[in-house]
Protein backbone atom coordinates (compact mmCIF):
# COMPACT_ATOMS: atom_id res chain seq x y z
CA UNK A 1 0.00 0.00 0.00
CA UNK A 2 2.53 2.59 -1.09
CA UNK A 3 -0.22 5.32 -1.16
CA UNK A 4 -1.39 4.50 2.34
CA UNK A 5 1.90 3.42 4.43
CA UNK A 6 4.59 5.60 2.23
CA UNK A 7 3.22 8.35 1.01
CA UNK A 8 -0.16 9.29 3.05
CA UNK A 9 1.39 8.24 6.84
CA UNK A 10 5.44 8.46 5.63
CA UNK A 11 5.96 4.88 7.79
CA UNK A 12 4.49 6.71 11.21
CA UNK A 13 1.49 4.88 11.48
CA UNK A 14 1.88 1.75 13.66
CA UNK A 15 -1.12 0.42 11.52
CA UNK A 16 1.35 0.26 8.55
CA UNK A 17 4.69 -0.37 10.13
CA UNK A 18 6.59 -3.73 9.90
CA UNK A 19 7.31 -5.87 12.63
CA UNK A 20 10.86 -4.58 13.12
CA UNK A 21 12.95 -3.36 16.40
CA UNK A 22 11.19 0.34 15.62
CA UNK A 23 7.89 -1.00 16.25
CA UNK A 24 8.41 -3.08 19.25
CA UNK A 25 9.95 -0.07 20.51
CA UNK A 26 6.36 2.03 19.73
CA UNK A 27 4.85 -0.82 21.22
CA UNK A 28 6.82 -1.11 24.46
CA UNK A 29 5.89 2.68 24.87
CA UNK A 30 1.80 2.35 24.36
CA UNK A 31 2.23 -0.51 26.48
CA UNK A 32 3.12 1.06 29.55
CA UNK A 33 -0.14 3.26 29.70
CA UNK A 34 -2.83 0.54 28.47
CA UNK A 35 -1.58 -2.38 30.11
CA UNK A 36 -4.19 -3.96 32.64
CA UNK A 37 -2.84 -2.09 35.75
CA UNK A 38 -2.39 0.71 34.25
CA UNK A 39 -6.18 0.47 32.67
CA UNK A 40 -8.04 0.38 35.89
CA UNK A 41 -6.31 3.56 36.83
CA UNK A 42 -8.80 5.20 34.32
CA UNK A 43 -11.80 4.26 36.01
CA UNK A 44 -12.45 7.79 37.59
CA UNK A 45 -12.29 9.34 33.87
CA UNK A 46 -14.27 6.36 32.42
CA UNK A 47 -17.37 7.20 35.31
CA UNK A 48 -18.03 10.27 34.61
CA UNK A 49 -18.11 9.82 30.90
CA UNK A 50 -20.66 6.93 31.06
CA UNK A 51 -22.65 8.65 33.51
CA UNK A 52 -22.24 11.78 31.15
CA UNK A 53 -23.19 9.36 28.14
CA UNK A 54 -26.64 8.18 29.78
CA UNK A 55 -28.08 12.05 31.35
CA UNK A 56 -26.81 13.17 27.40
CA UNK A 57 -29.02 10.15 26.28
CA UNK A 58 -31.99 10.57 29.04
CA UNK A 59 -32.01 14.56 27.53
CA UNK A 60 -31.78 13.60 24.06
CA UNK A 61 -34.64 10.89 25.02
CA UNK A 62 -36.67 13.55 26.79
CA UNK A 63 -37.22 15.57 23.51
CA UNK A 64 -38.68 13.36 21.73
CA UNK A 65 -42.52 12.23 22.52
CA UNK A 66 -42.02 8.49 21.87
CA UNK A 67 -38.35 8.53 23.19
CA UNK A 68 -36.37 8.39 20.12
CA UNK A 69 -33.15 9.16 19.94
CA UNK A 70 -31.62 10.00 16.31
CA UNK A 71 -28.40 11.45 17.12
CA UNK A 72 -27.11 8.21 19.87
CA UNK A 73 -24.01 7.50 17.65
CA UNK A 74 -23.05 11.28 18.17
CA UNK A 75 -22.97 10.73 21.80
CA UNK A 76 -21.35 7.93 21.74
CA UNK A 77 -18.68 9.74 19.89
CA UNK A 78 -18.58 12.03 23.00
CA UNK A 79 -18.10 9.12 25.58
CA UNK A 80 -15.67 7.35 23.45
CA UNK A 81 -13.63 10.67 22.61
CA UNK A 82 -13.71 12.34 25.65
CA UNK A 83 -12.30 9.11 27.69
CA UNK A 84 -9.33 9.08 25.07
CA UNK A 85 -8.67 13.22 24.75
CA UNK A 86 -8.71 13.23 28.62
CA UNK A 87 -6.15 10.51 29.27
CA UNK A 88 -3.51 11.29 26.00
CA UNK A 89 -3.99 15.13 26.39
CA UNK A 90 -5.81 16.06 29.70
CA UNK A 91 -8.85 17.64 27.30
CA UNK A 92 -12.46 16.93 27.80
CA UNK A 93 -14.70 16.41 25.00
CA UNK A 94 -18.18 18.17 25.22
CA UNK A 95 -19.57 18.45 22.32
CA UNK A 96 -17.90 15.98 19.70
CA UNK A 97 -17.32 19.46 16.93
CA UNK A 98 -14.28 20.16 18.45
CA UNK A 99 -11.37 20.69 15.72
CA UNK A 100 -9.58 17.65 16.76
CA UNK A 101 -12.66 15.23 16.45
CA UNK A 102 -13.79 16.91 13.08
CA UNK A 103 -10.04 17.05 11.75
CA UNK A 104 -9.72 13.66 12.76
CA UNK A 105 -12.70 12.25 10.63
CA UNK A 106 -11.26 13.97 7.86
CA UNK A 107 -8.00 12.36 8.00
CA UNK A 108 -10.07 9.02 8.56
CA UNK A 109 -11.61 9.35 5.45
CA UNK A 110 -8.11 10.55 3.50
CA UNK A 111 -6.62 7.05 4.69
CA UNK A 112 -9.88 4.79 3.61
CA UNK A 113 -9.40 6.65 0.55
CA UNK A 114 -5.56 6.33 0.05
CA UNK A 115 -6.10 2.60 0.85
CA UNK A 116 -8.60 1.77 -1.58
CA UNK A 117 -7.67 -1.06 -3.74
CA UNK A 118 -7.42 -0.06 -7.48
CA UNK A 119 -7.79 4.04 -6.90
CA UNK A 120 -3.92 4.52 -7.58
CA UNK A 121 -2.02 3.32 -9.59
CA UNK A 122 1.28 3.42 -7.64
CA UNK A 123 -0.16 0.57 -5.69
CA UNK A 124 -0.21 -1.37 -8.62
CA UNK A 125 3.34 -0.45 -10.32
CA UNK A 126 5.38 0.99 -7.36
CA UNK A 127 8.28 1.58 -9.44
CA UNK A 128 6.61 4.90 -10.83
CA UNK A 129 6.93 5.87 -6.88
CA UNK A 130 10.46 7.10 -8.40
CA UNK A 131 8.87 9.56 -10.36
CA UNK A 132 9.08 13.81 -9.64
CA UNK A 133 5.84 15.18 -8.34
CA UNK A 134 5.70 16.78 -11.69
CA UNK A 135 4.78 13.00 -13.15
CA UNK A 136 3.32 11.97 -10.81
CA UNK A 137 0.04 13.73 -9.79
CA UNK A 138 -0.63 11.28 -6.38
CA UNK A 139 1.52 12.52 -4.78
CA UNK A 140 0.68 16.19 -4.46
CA UNK A 141 -2.85 14.55 -2.90
CA UNK A 142 -0.98 12.99 -0.22
CA UNK A 143 1.24 15.42 0.47
CA UNK A 144 -2.01 17.14 1.39
CA UNK A 145 -3.11 14.45 3.64
CA UNK A 146 -0.18 14.09 5.30
CA UNK A 147 0.10 17.37 6.13
CA UNK A 148 -3.20 17.67 7.32
CA UNK A 149 -2.65 14.68 9.77
CA UNK A 150 0.55 16.08 10.50
CA UNK A 151 -0.56 19.33 11.78
CA UNK A 152 -3.36 17.12 13.87
CA UNK A 153 -1.26 14.55 15.71
CA UNK A 154 2.06 17.74 16.30
CA UNK A 155 -0.68 20.28 17.74
CA UNK A 156 -2.11 17.83 19.73
CA UNK A 157 0.87 16.48 20.97
CA UNK A 158 2.09 20.23 21.92
CA UNK A 159 -0.91 21.44 23.51
CA UNK A 160 -1.02 18.16 25.65
CA UNK A 161 2.64 19.50 27.09
CA UNK A 162 1.43 22.57 27.73
CA UNK A 163 -1.68 21.45 30.32
CA UNK A 164 -1.40 20.97 33.59
CA UNK A 165 -1.17 17.42 35.17
CA UNK A 166 -0.25 14.28 33.77
CA UNK A 167 -1.23 12.94 30.54
CA UNK A 168 -0.25 10.40 27.96
CA UNK A 169 2.34 13.10 26.01
CA UNK A 170 4.02 13.51 29.22
CA UNK A 171 4.26 10.16 29.85
CA UNK A 172 5.97 9.07 26.34
CA UNK A 173 8.33 12.30 26.39
CA UNK A 174 9.63 10.97 29.45
CA UNK A 175 9.72 7.48 28.98
CA UNK A 176 12.99 5.30 28.20
CA UNK A 177 11.86 4.64 24.72
CA UNK A 178 11.14 8.72 23.74
CA UNK A 179 15.14 9.08 23.78
CA UNK A 180 15.30 6.22 20.90
CA UNK A 181 11.95 8.53 19.20
CA UNK A 182 12.35 11.87 17.27
CA UNK A 183 9.34 14.33 18.56
CA UNK A 184 7.36 13.55 15.30
CA UNK A 185 7.05 9.61 16.01
CA UNK A 186 6.37 10.18 19.77
CA UNK A 187 3.11 13.06 18.22
CA UNK A 188 2.50 10.04 15.63
CA UNK A 189 2.11 7.09 18.91
CA UNK A 190 0.14 9.32 20.34
CA UNK A 191 -1.87 10.32 18.05
CA UNK A 192 -2.90 6.65 16.79
CA UNK A 193 -4.09 5.84 19.88
CA UNK A 194 -6.26 9.29 20.01
CA UNK A 195 -7.81 7.72 16.65
CA UNK A 196 -8.12 4.31 17.14
CA UNK A 197 -9.74 5.05 20.22
CA UNK A 198 -12.18 6.97 19.49
CA UNK A 199 -13.80 5.00 16.80
CA UNK A 200 -13.33 1.62 18.01
CA UNK A 201 -15.33 2.37 21.26
CA UNK A 202 -17.95 4.33 19.46
CA UNK A 203 -18.87 1.51 16.71
CA UNK A 204 -18.96 -0.83 18.90
CA UNK A 205 -22.07 0.59 21.06
CA UNK A 206 -23.21 1.12 18.35
CA UNK A 207 -23.24 -2.36 17.22
CA UNK A 208 -25.15 -2.72 21.01
CA UNK A 209 -27.96 -0.72 19.91
CA UNK A 210 -28.23 -2.64 16.65
CA UNK A 211 -28.79 -5.68 18.80
CA UNK A 212 -30.79 -4.01 21.01
CA UNK A 213 -33.15 -3.33 17.97
CA UNK A 214 -32.47 -6.53 15.23
CA UNK A 215 -32.49 -9.27 18.41
CA UNK A 216 -33.96 -8.15 21.47
CA UNK A 217 -34.54 -11.47 22.91
CA UNK A 218 -31.63 -11.43 25.21
CA UNK A 219 -32.49 -7.68 26.84
CA UNK A 220 -34.60 -9.11 29.45
CA UNK A 221 -31.78 -11.53 30.76
CA UNK A 222 -29.23 -8.57 30.91
CA UNK A 223 -31.79 -6.40 32.54
CA UNK A 224 -32.71 -9.11 34.74
CA UNK A 225 -29.25 -9.36 36.24
CA UNK A 226 -28.56 -6.03 36.62
CA UNK A 227 -31.66 -5.56 38.81
CA UNK A 228 -30.76 -8.68 40.77
CA UNK A 229 -27.11 -7.29 41.22
CA UNK A 230 -27.39 -3.64 41.55
CA UNK A 231 -31.17 -2.82 42.12
CA UNK A 232 -32.68 0.46 41.21
CA UNK A 233 -31.54 2.95 43.26
CA UNK A 234 -28.06 3.30 41.98
CA UNK A 235 -26.19 2.89 38.72
CA UNK A 236 -24.28 -0.02 37.91
CA UNK A 237 -20.04 0.44 38.89
CA UNK A 238 -17.03 -0.92 38.30
CA UNK A 239 -16.98 -3.17 41.12
CA UNK A 240 -20.18 -4.63 40.11
CA UNK A 241 -18.50 -5.95 36.78
CA UNK A 242 -17.78 -9.22 38.35
CA UNK A 243 -20.70 -9.94 39.52
CA UNK A 244 -22.83 -9.48 35.63
CA UNK A 245 -21.26 -12.71 33.82
CA UNK A 246 -24.34 -11.88 31.83
CA UNK A 247 -23.36 -8.65 30.88
CA UNK A 248 -19.90 -9.76 30.41
CA UNK A 249 -21.42 -12.05 27.58
CA UNK A 250 -23.35 -9.14 25.76
CA UNK A 251 -20.04 -7.85 25.03
CA UNK A 252 -18.28 -10.56 24.08
CA UNK A 253 -20.94 -11.06 21.47
CA UNK A 254 -20.69 -7.67 20.34
CA UNK A 255 -17.21 -8.69 19.66
CA UNK A 256 -17.80 -11.27 17.31
CA UNK A 257 -21.30 -10.18 15.98
CA UNK A 258 -21.88 -8.90 12.27
CA UNK A 259 -18.78 -6.94 10.35
CA UNK A 260 -19.18 -7.53 6.62
CA UNK A 261 -16.95 -7.76 4.02
CA UNK A 262 -18.39 -6.60 0.93
CA UNK A 263 -17.99 -8.49 -2.06
CA UNK A 264 -14.22 -8.28 -3.75
CA UNK A 265 -12.66 -6.57 -0.29
CA UNK A 266 -9.37 -7.07 0.78
CA UNK A 267 -9.08 -8.94 4.18
CA UNK A 268 -5.60 -8.84 5.99
CA UNK A 269 -6.85 -12.12 8.00
CA UNK A 270 -10.28 -13.84 7.64
CA UNK A 271 -11.65 -12.46 10.43
CA UNK A 272 -15.51 -12.49 9.15
CA UNK A 273 -15.04 -16.45 8.44
CA UNK A 274 -12.83 -17.35 11.40
CA UNK A 275 -15.49 -15.72 13.31
CA UNK A 276 -18.63 -17.52 11.35
CA UNK A 277 -17.30 -20.56 11.03
CA UNK A 278 -20.07 -22.84 11.90
CA UNK A 279 -17.71 -25.28 12.85
CA UNK A 280 -16.31 -23.33 15.41
CA UNK A 281 -19.83 -21.93 16.59
CA UNK A 282 -23.37 -23.33 16.24
CA UNK A 283 -25.56 -20.71 14.33
CA UNK A 284 -22.70 -17.68 13.91
CA UNK A 285 -25.77 -15.14 12.66
CA UNK A 286 -27.85 -15.81 16.13
CA UNK A 287 -27.30 -13.11 18.72
CA UNK A 288 -26.68 -15.30 21.44
CA UNK A 289 -24.44 -13.85 24.65
CA UNK A 290 -25.74 -17.33 26.72
CA UNK A 291 -22.97 -19.52 24.19
CA UNK A 292 -20.48 -17.20 26.10
CA UNK A 293 -21.47 -18.16 29.35
CA UNK A 294 -21.58 -22.30 29.37
CA UNK A 295 -18.28 -23.56 30.35
CA UNK A 296 -18.67 -27.15 28.49
CA UNK A 297 -20.26 -25.16 25.59
CA UNK A 298 -17.23 -25.27 22.55
CA UNK A 299 -18.44 -22.30 21.19
CA UNK A 300 -16.95 -20.30 24.35
CA UNK A 301 -13.20 -20.30 23.13
CA UNK A 302 -10.27 -17.98 24.70
CA UNK A 303 -10.60 -16.80 20.37
CA UNK A 304 -13.77 -14.82 21.26
CA UNK A 305 -13.19 -11.56 21.43
CA UNK A 306 -9.09 -12.16 20.18
CA UNK A 307 -9.97 -11.50 16.64
CA UNK A 308 -11.28 -7.88 17.38
CA UNK A 309 -8.02 -7.00 18.58
CA UNK A 310 -5.49 -8.60 15.96
CA UNK A 311 -3.31 -11.65 16.61
CA UNK A 312 -0.16 -12.50 18.29
CA UNK A 313 2.77 -9.91 18.23
CA UNK A 314 0.86 -7.43 16.45
CA UNK A 315 -2.28 -7.40 19.43
CA UNK A 316 -3.28 -4.17 19.94
CA UNK A 317 -1.77 -3.05 22.76
CA UNK A 318 -5.31 -0.98 23.85
CA UNK A 319 -7.08 -3.93 24.51
CA UNK A 320 -7.83 -3.98 27.73
CA UNK A 321 -8.44 -0.15 27.74
CA UNK A 322 -10.98 -0.65 25.25
CA UNK A 323 -12.98 -3.11 27.26
CA UNK A 324 -13.85 -1.51 30.24
CA UNK A 325 -15.69 1.87 29.11
CA UNK A 326 -17.47 -0.61 26.33
CA UNK A 327 -18.98 -2.75 29.56
CA UNK A 328 -20.05 0.23 32.09
CA UNK A 329 -21.58 1.93 29.55
CA UNK A 330 -24.06 -0.68 27.91
CA UNK A 331 -24.70 -2.15 31.82
CA UNK A 332 -25.82 1.70 32.86
CA UNK A 333 -27.56 1.61 29.37
CA UNK A 334 -29.53 -1.49 29.85
CA UNK A 335 -29.68 -0.74 33.55
CA UNK A 336 -31.77 2.92 32.54
CA UNK A 337 -33.48 2.08 29.60
CA UNK A 338 -35.71 -0.38 27.73
CA UNK A 339 -33.82 0.12 23.84
CA UNK A 340 -35.83 -0.89 21.08
CA UNK A 341 -36.24 0.00 17.14
CA UNK A 342 -37.47 3.33 16.00
CA UNK A 343 -41.21 1.61 15.92
CA UNK A 344 -40.48 -1.14 18.43
CA UNK A 345 -40.12 -3.81 15.69
CA UNK A 346 -36.97 -5.87 14.76
CA UNK A 347 -37.76 -5.24 11.40
CA UNK A 348 -37.33 -1.63 11.09
CA UNK A 349 -33.42 -2.15 11.37
CA UNK A 350 -31.00 -4.16 8.90
CA UNK A 351 -28.68 -5.44 10.79
CA UNK A 352 -26.49 -6.16 7.92
CA UNK A 353 -26.04 -2.68 6.64
CA UNK A 354 -22.60 -1.05 7.49
CA UNK A 355 -21.14 1.91 6.02
CA UNK A 356 -17.70 1.69 4.23
CA UNK A 357 -15.52 3.31 6.93
CA UNK A 358 -11.15 2.64 7.90
CA UNK A 359 -13.48 1.13 11.12
CA UNK A 360 -16.82 -0.30 9.47
CA UNK A 361 -19.84 1.23 11.66
CA UNK A 362 -23.62 0.95 11.41
CA UNK A 363 -25.29 2.64 8.51
CA UNK A 364 -27.62 5.80 10.62
CA UNK A 365 -30.56 4.33 12.34
CA UNK A 366 -33.18 5.59 14.82
CA UNK A 367 -33.42 4.02 18.35
CA UNK A 368 -35.84 4.10 20.97
CA UNK A 369 -34.18 5.01 24.55
CA UNK A 370 -37.62 4.73 26.82
CA UNK A 371 -36.55 5.06 30.80
CA UNK A 372 -37.49 1.83 32.14
CA UNK A 373 -39.56 3.34 35.09
CA UNK A 374 -39.34 7.22 36.94
CA UNK A 375 -37.59 6.20 39.95
CA UNK A 376 -34.31 5.69 37.59
CA UNK A 377 -34.68 9.28 36.60
CA UNK A 378 -33.92 11.19 39.30
CA UNK A 379 -30.64 8.30 40.20
CA UNK A 380 -29.40 9.42 36.33
CA UNK A 381 -29.46 13.21 36.85
CA UNK A 382 -28.05 12.53 40.59
CA UNK A 383 -25.32 10.63 39.63
CA UNK A 384 -24.48 12.90 36.64
CA UNK A 385 -24.42 16.25 38.63
CA UNK A 386 -22.71 15.07 41.45
CA UNK A 387 -19.64 13.44 39.63
CA UNK A 388 -16.64 15.66 39.66
CA UNK A 389 -15.87 17.35 36.20
CA UNK A 390 -12.62 18.80 36.87
CA UNK A 391 -10.48 17.35 34.72
CA UNK A 392 -7.44 18.31 37.05
CA UNK A 393 -8.88 16.62 40.01
CA UNK A 394 -9.84 13.45 37.83
CA UNK A 395 -6.12 13.48 36.68
CA UNK A 396 -5.13 13.41 40.12
CA UNK A 397 -6.92 10.62 41.16
CA UNK A 398 -5.62 8.36 38.58
CA UNK A 399 -2.38 9.22 39.09
CA UNK A 400 -2.87 8.29 43.08
CA UNK A 401 -4.03 4.91 41.85
CA UNK A 402 -0.94 4.47 39.32
CA UNK A 403 1.29 5.21 42.45
CA UNK A 404 -1.13 3.04 44.53
CA UNK A 405 -0.45 -0.18 42.52
CA UNK A 406 3.40 0.67 42.56
CA UNK A 407 2.65 1.07 38.91
CA UNK A 408 4.55 4.67 38.02
CA UNK A 409 6.85 6.57 40.46
CA UNK A 410 6.63 10.11 39.90
CA UNK A 411 9.15 12.88 40.36
CA UNK A 412 7.44 16.83 40.33
CA UNK A 413 9.96 19.27 39.06
CA UNK A 414 9.32 23.35 39.96
CA UNK A 415 7.80 23.34 36.38
CA UNK A 416 4.73 20.84 37.54
CA UNK A 417 5.73 18.58 34.63
CA UNK A 418 6.15 15.11 35.78
CA UNK A 419 8.85 12.31 35.46
CA UNK A 420 8.30 8.73 34.88
CA UNK A 421 11.47 7.28 36.89
CA UNK A 422 9.73 3.39 36.27
CA UNK A 423 7.84 2.04 33.44
CA UNK A 424 6.13 -1.36 33.85
CA UNK A 425 5.55 -2.78 30.74
CA UNK A 426 3.68 -5.46 29.59
CA UNK A 427 5.19 -8.17 28.38
CA UNK A 428 4.60 -9.22 24.78
CA UNK A 429 4.39 -12.78 23.53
Amino acid sequence: MVMASELVCRNKNMLFKQYTPDFLLHQRMSASVVSPRASACYTPIQDLESKTLLYNLLTSASTDPDSVVADFAHIFEIFSASIVYTTTSGLRILTGHEWQIETSHECLQNIIKAGQVGAWIVDALPWLNVLPKALAPWKKTADAWHDKWDKLHMTNYHDALQRPGWNWAKCFTQSNEASQMTETELAWSLGMLCDAGVETTNTQLQISILACCASPDWIPMAQKELDRVVGNDRLPTFEDLDKLPYMQAVVEKCFRWRHLAPTGSLVIFLAIAMRNDKSLYEDPEVFCPERWLDETNPDRMPRSQSGNFGYGRRVCPGRFIAQRPLIIAMARMLWAFDISSEDGTRLAVDETSFAPAFISEPLPFKARFKIRDEHRRPVIEREFNETEKDVGKLIDEVRRRQVATGLKHWNFRDTGSMCVSHIHCFPWT
